[in-house]
This record gives C-alpha cells, sequence and structure tokens, in this order.
C-alpha cells in the first residue's frame, strides 16, 4: 500500500515537472524572438554579424528608435512615416473597438433576450461568416471601394475591420448574456425600466469581463491586420503601422535594426491595452466568454 501511495506521488511531481518543462519551452519559443527583435533593435547595422553571436548588442543605441519616431535630425523617407502611421493604426483601432462592441452588444442582446425569429440559426449564421478566409474579400471590396471613390480612407478601414470583427464579438457577448440569470432583468422591468436601462444599468455592468476580452480581441484584430491595409491604402493619409513596417524591406536593401525598433514601437499600444485590463480578460475567459 505504502509502495502504491509512494508511486502516485513520483508520477503526481513527474506531471508537474512535464507540465513546467512545456510551459517554460512554449514561453521560451514566444519570448526569444522578441528579445532577439529588441536586441537587433539597440544594434547599429555595421554591428549585426557580431550582435548575432552575443546576447547583447556590443553598442548599444537609440538610434533607430529617434529615427523610427521621427524624432532624429535629418530624418526623411520611410522612417518619417512611423509616427504618421501610429496615428492611424490608434485612430482606427479604438474606433473599430469601441463601434464593434456597441454593435455586438444590441446585436447579442436582441438575439438572447428579445423573441427574435429564428434566433438559434441567426447566431450560427453569424459565426458561420468567420469561416470565410477575409483574403477573399480583398478583390471584391476594393472594385467596390474604387467604384465610390473610397480608396485610401480610414474610414473605409475602420467600417470593414468592423464589419469583419463583429460576428466574433456578437458570439462572444451572446455567449456571455446566455449565462446571466433573467431573474435580474425581469425584477428591473417591473421596477418600470425599460430595455435600453436594463440593457445599460445591468447587463453590461455585469458583462464586464466578456466586454473586455472582446474588445482585447477586436483591438489587436484591427492593429495587426496587414492584407486589406496593404491592397486599400497608398499614401500616410491612412497608412497603417504594420504595412510602414513592411516598407523598411527593399529590393537592394534593408535596415533591420530600423524595421525591428519600428516593431518594438508597434508593440507598446496592444501591451499597453492587454495590461490594463488583463484582469477583465482573465475573468473572462476562466467564466467562458469564448465557449459556446
Amino acid at each position: 500500500m505504502r509502495q502504491r501511495q509512494v508511486r502516485s506521488d513520483v508520477s503526481a511531481k513527474l506531471h508537474r515537472v512535464s507540465i513546467l518543462i512545456v510551459i517554460i519551452c512554449a514561453v521560451g519559443a514566444s519570448v526569444i524572438p522578441i528579445y532577439w527583435t529588441f536586441v537587433t533593435s539597440l544594434s547599429l547595422d555595421v554591428d549585426l554579424m557580431q550582435t548575432s553571436r552575443t546576447w547583447f548588442p556590443p553598442r548599444a543605441t537609440l538610434k533607430n528608435y529617434r529615427e523610427a519616431l521621427g524624432l532624429a535630425q535629418g530624418v526623411y523617407g520611410v522612417a518619417s512615416q512611423i509616427r504618421a502611421a501610429l496615428l492611424n493604426s490608434l485612430t482606427i483601432g479604438v474606433s473599430v473597438t469601441v463601434v464593434t462592441l456597441l454593435l455586438a452588444i444590441l446585436a447579442a442582446y436582441a438575439i438572447e433576450r428579445l423573441r427574435v425569429p429564428l434566433r438559434k440559426y441567426i447566431s450560427f449564421f453569424v459565426l458561420l461568416t468567420q469561416m470565410l478566409p477575409p483574403v477573399i474579400l480583398v478583390i471584391p471590396i476594393y472594385l467596390s471601394l474604387a467604384r465610390f471613390g473610397m480608396l485610401d480612407s480610414k474610414t473605409s478601414l475602420a467600417v470593414i475591420y468592423i464589419a469583419l470583427n463583429l460576428p466574433f464579438a456578437i458570439w462572444i457577448m451572446s455567449s456571455y448574456f446566455r449565462r446571466l440569470p433573467v431573474s435580474v432583468e425581469e425584477a428591473a422591468i417591473i421596477d418600470g425600466c425599460g430595455y435600453v436601462e436594463v440593457l445599460w444599468k445591468i447587463l453590461i455592468p455585469m458583462s464586464r469581463p466578456a466586454l473586455f476580452t472582446s474588445g482585447i480581441f477586436v483591438f489587436l484584430s484591427a492593429w495587426n491586420e496587414f492584407i486589406i491595409a496593404l491592397v486599400l491604402t497608398s499614401s500616410l493619409r491612412a497608412k497603417t503601422l504594420p504595412i510602414s513596417v513592411s516598407e523598411f524591406m527593399g529590393r537592394f536593401y534593408t535596415n533591420y535594426p530600423l524595421m525591428c525598433a519600428a516593431g518594438i514601437v508597434s508593440m507598446v499600444p496592444p501591451i499597453i491595452f492587454a495590461l490594463l485590463f488583463q484582469n477583465f480578460l482573465i475573468e473572462g475567459l476562466a467564466k467562458g466568454a469564448v465557449k459556446e
């Protein structure tokens, strides 16, 4: 009996150690490329061959960050475009997140609480739209916007991103609304509250974890989108940050330190956004906000 207990304890420890090893490998696989990008961003172009053999650049400098943000003297060309593209990405990402969440809340509430005909099929078809790869829609979207003279516009990009991310946000909010007790809403309606008051004063405060969870995913999706922005934008009026970073790659020469500095700069807003709302994100995922 004692030997069996010892074996079970050993197997439990081995199981925990194996899980820990898998976690360490997964974290390392995620962190090492980011660290190497950061090291390259602190390097001079002439030191890249030596930097690849060390864990830190021999002559670390912030010169690339000053150029990427347009703070250095005499900076021109692609490097001077990062700041404008960063502002475009922030404008589009924030507006897409706010509008998408507002529409998703209204749609999810109608599906889950109101007597909408065929509401179960509506939820299925909303989720089905996520199965379609966005790259298939690039050419039809381009032709439609070109016909109406709406190419190279932040508004056009925002509308497209809202349409692409809205089904996923509706799915998350519907899944969360379904788990909330209906008795609280019924009591509020009996007390004289209308549907809008119930939604604003009761459901939305109770749904903050799902709201922030879907908001983070929507913001990251709009922030990192590349293909559609590449096809639809051609100037700094609407060009986003991923497009500007990709333009550091030339035909005959690529400024890798400057490109890596721009890449690190592009990571800062999503990281701040995620850190500010990480508690709501963890709570939303723990409560099944992304489970059907």
